[in-house]
């Protein structure tokens, strides 16, 4: 009953399917001129279509923005440090300050439009312009050491209260208030040098980068690099402010006395964009010479030739590839040598070859379709794009080649049809049917092997190795970890809440968790806010060692007395003596109340960086910096979802594990929906299991190949190559699908022939295809020439599968049978 029903939709779905040929063979044929101008209509508006494609700049945008992805994404929003822009300064230490001053008021004056490119430039950690703001602030934070000194540093602090250490800071100011050019205004506000104890942990906190703690500047330890850091006015979504961007940085770098190099997202969207349309456009040509030589080579007509630039425009803008129109025209050939008539091998060539094309355009198109499902944009576009493009491309040939070549019979008939070149691939056939058995075991032992080398492929999850490696922002980022970075790797921690009370009570538990990593050696530092203000818990500890270390009224009178011996008259510091001799009855202070203090200072940026109110909350950011695999991730996490159950969790290696699970969701979801669908057409094409097999042995055989060739190769799979599978997949099984269609159904003396007419239009699709993708194997694009040398691998080895394999398993599997009947 199953084989009856089966055979029914077999028959009836390949009725359907001639019939629809049968139709455009007849529009294409009495209708051409008609046809033509429709194919014409259609190609304007697709050009028309193209004018509105937009480079998409953030390619975070193309990934589920949840999970760590979404806080990484969060904490660039609110930092503002996605977009901007590095400069990196090289040279000797002391010209490179003056360097920088003067190539930062460069920066200050450049602007598009009438208007200033950024709105911020910063290469100091304390600019002279805020010395008020610095001076008010630290005579506030050394009186309430409660809330900035760390407990480790409560007995420095008392012992620079006792009248020794008081002696020695005085005489200290005394030569420093005598020397052109100090800050007076601080030695004022507090004498007695407290601000030591907090300073520390103020430039340490402030600081994202491993910089000079001695040198004011944004300066490497080393003193060979120096950073300036600048924020763009407008986002990099807005490429052509990003172009005149670079175009206007270019300028003012012209002329430095030392070598600038930048990084930055500005830069990174414009050089991707330049390097890809470099690379398409080097592509196309390159692609269009070989697939001119290789066509004129097969078929030795220029006319032919001379048409193939017309499909193949035609066929890319509305689609992609021409691996259709040399099935087709290669039938039409074939037929017309063997004396038909230009109407009759057309409709052999638009009938029959055309039933196999849309059986394999089918087979192409729908696992890419089965993408557009996936949560992973970048996919689900891919998918989209090439699964359409590849139908699209179908009917561009159906309804576009036709009224061409009969305008080419028309107008440039040939006296003779000579037969085509066969490039050996009859040596093949008789190989297979001579030796069938050996060329099995070696195909087969082949496969093994490389089932075996594949098992030795691996993952690339690292995002930066998928760029241009020689462009300068690639090249400044290796600059920036090389001299500046405080580790190889981040992890982002973040607590949110709506009270900043809870909030700092649980960022103080991960600063526990951090502190337990650093001294077990798994992270090298960690940064967080609670290391510069301390909670109420630790100001109570602090508050209770001061009153029992300090007495108020004995320690005013020491400072007093110790100001005077040193010849400094008390009045001025009054406020300040009376305050610390309050200390002796230190009571806890509101932690809203010293973040407030620390964003109307230079300091600001501590806040900026580790803490973020909006609409949602407050945000609390502990950054942990760490360098590799020293640092047990999962435990940790384990461990921090356990003690802070709402916080949240980023990190390069997670962003990156967190896309390869939503790839691999992706791809697994594509080759199983798509391989369900490849079968079902394959079933409905052929009414054999042979013709199945034929189908997907090369195939399979050649995704195995390229696997283990990249494996051998030290290649590996990325976000971008992985989808190369599914590539194979679709494109490769039309491959023995043409030959399992053409060699059946008829004499065995003919098997021969039309092997070699179907393996000549397989071999030139191949070489196509390789020729297409192999421009991109030479990119310095790292996720192009990804996709480049594991496609051409996957199609070489999918075309070699198919032209050595299938003649000797047709030969072995067909030995002593009415192969007619069995094949058909």
């Amino acid at each position: 009953m199953i084989a009856v029903w089966s055979k029914k939709i077999v028959t009836t779905v390949n009725a359907l399917i001639r019939k629809h040929l049968e139709w455009i063979y007849s529009m294409t044929t009495t209708r051409p001129v008609s046809v033509f101008i429709v194919c014409c209509l259609i190609f304007l508006l697709s050009c028309l279509s193209i004018s509105r494609i937009r480079f998409e700049a953030d390619i975070f945008k193309l990934f589920p923005q949840t999970g760590p992805l979404a806080l990484f994404l969060d904490t660039m929003k609110w930092t503002g440090s996605a977009g901007n822009a590095y400069f990196l300064l090289e040279g000797d230490r002391d010209k490179l300050v003056k360097e920088a001053e003067v190539f930062a008021g460069k920066l200050h004056g450049l602007s598009v439009e009438g208007k200033p490119v950024f709105s911020k430039v910063q290469f100091r950690i304390f600019d002279p312009a805020e010395a008020q703001s610095f001076t008010e602030f630290m005579s506030y934070a050394v009186t309430r050491p409660q809330l900035f000194i760390a407990p480790a540093d409560v007995p420095r602090y008392l012992r620079q209260l006792e009248p020794k250490s008081v002696s020695q800071a005085l005489q200290r100011a005394k030569t420093e208030l005598a020397t052109p050019g100090m800050f007076t205004d601080v030695i004022a506000e507090d004498p007695f040098y407290l601000r030591e104890l907090i300073l520390p942990r103020l430039k340490t906190a402030s600081q994202a980068l491993d910089l000079d703690t001695e040198s004011p500047y944004f300066l490497s330890r080393d003193g060979k690099v120096l950073i300036i850091i600048a924020e763009p006015s407008r986002p990099v979504t807005d490429i052509v402010f990003a172009r005149k961007l670079v175009a206007a940085i270019n300028g003012a770098r012209a002329d430095a006395g030392i070598k600038i190099s930048v990084a930055g997202a500005h830069l990174s969207a414009v050089t991707d964009e330049s390097i890809l349309k470099e690379n398409i456009i080097v592509g196309v040509l390159s692609s269009l010479v070989v697939v001119l030589g290789l066509f004129y080579v097969a078929y030795r007509r220029f006319l032919p030739t001379a048409l193939i630039p017309v499909i193949l425009v035609y066929g890319v803008v509305l689609a992609l590839g021409t691996d259709y129109s040399i099935h087709l025209y290669d039938r039409f050939h074939f037929e017309r040598t063997r004396g038909k008539g230009s109407k009759e091998a057309l409709r052999l060539a638009a009938v029959d070859t055309g039933h196999a094309i849309f059986t394999a355009a089918a087979t192409t198109a729908f696992p890419f379709l089965a993408l557009v499902v996936s949560d992973v944009k970048v996919l689900s576009e891919l998918g989209l794009l090439v699964g359409l493009g590849v139908i699209f491309s179908l009917y561009a040939t159906y309804f576009f080649l036709p009224p061409l070549l009969l305008f080419m019979e028309k107008r440039f008939p040939l006296r003779e049809y000579r037969p085509l070149p066969g490039f050996g691939l009859g040596f093949f056939w008789e190989l297979g049917k001579r030796r069938c058995r050996l060329n099995i075991v070696l195909v087969l032992g082949i496969v093994l092997c490389m089932i075996f080398a594949a098992t030795g492929i691996s993952f690339e999850s690292e995002l930066k190795n998928l760029q241009p490696r020689s462009s300068e922002a690639f090249l400044s980022q290796e600059k920036v970890e090389q001299h500046l970075s405080v580790s190889r790797k981040q992890l982002i921690v973040a607590v949110e809440g709506k009270k900043l009370s809870d909030v700092m009570s649980q960022g103080e538990k991960v600063d526990a968790l951090a502190n337990n990593m650093l001294k077990q050696g798994e992270i090298v530092s960690f940064s967080s806010l609670g290391q510069v203000i301390n909670s109420a818990s630790v100001q109570k500890k602090v508050a209770e060692e001061l009153s029992s270390g300090l007495n108020g009224s004995r320690l005013a009178n020491a400072l007093v007395s110790g100001l005077e011996q040193q010849g400094f008259a008390a009045e001025p510091f009054q406020d300040h003596v009376q305050n610390l001799a309050l200390l002796a009855s230190a009571r806890t202070l509101p932690v809203s109340e010293g973040i407030q203090k620390l964003s109307d200072s230079p300091f600001r940026g501590i806040i900026e960086r580790h803490l973020f109110l909006d609409t949602g909350g407050y945000h609390l950011l502990t950054y942990l910096n760490y360098n590799g695999p020293e640092f047990r991730q999962t435990a940790f996490l384990n461990q921090l979802h356990r003690d802070v159950p709402h916080s949240r969790a980023t990190s390069v290696d997670l962003v990156s594990g967190q896309l390869t699970d939503s790839v691999r969701h992706s791809f697994v979801w594509a080759i199983m929906t798509g391989g369900l669908m490849v079968l079902f057409l394959l079933l409905s094409h052929f009414n054999a299991p042979s013709g199945i097999f034929y189908s997907l042995f090369p195939v399979t055989a050649g995704a195995v190949a390229m696997l283990g060739i990249m494996a051998l190769f030290g290649m590996r799979l990325n976000f971008m190559n992985v989808m190369v599978l599914v590539t194979i997949f679709g494109m490769g099984s039309d491959y023995g699908l043409h030959v399992a269609h053409r060699v059946r159904s008829c004499a065995e003396e003919e098997y021969k022939g039309r092997f070699i007419q179907a393996g000549r239009a397989v071999l030139l699709s191949g070489l196509t295809t390789i020729a297409g993708f192999g421009s991109l194997a030479f990119t310095d694009y790292g996720a192009l020439a990804s996709i480049g040398w594991a496609t051409n691998f996957g199609i070489a080895a999918t075309t070699l599968f198919t032209l050595w394999s299938l003649p000797a398993f047709m030969n072995y599997l067909h030995v002593g049978v009415d192969r007619e009947k069995r094949w058909s």
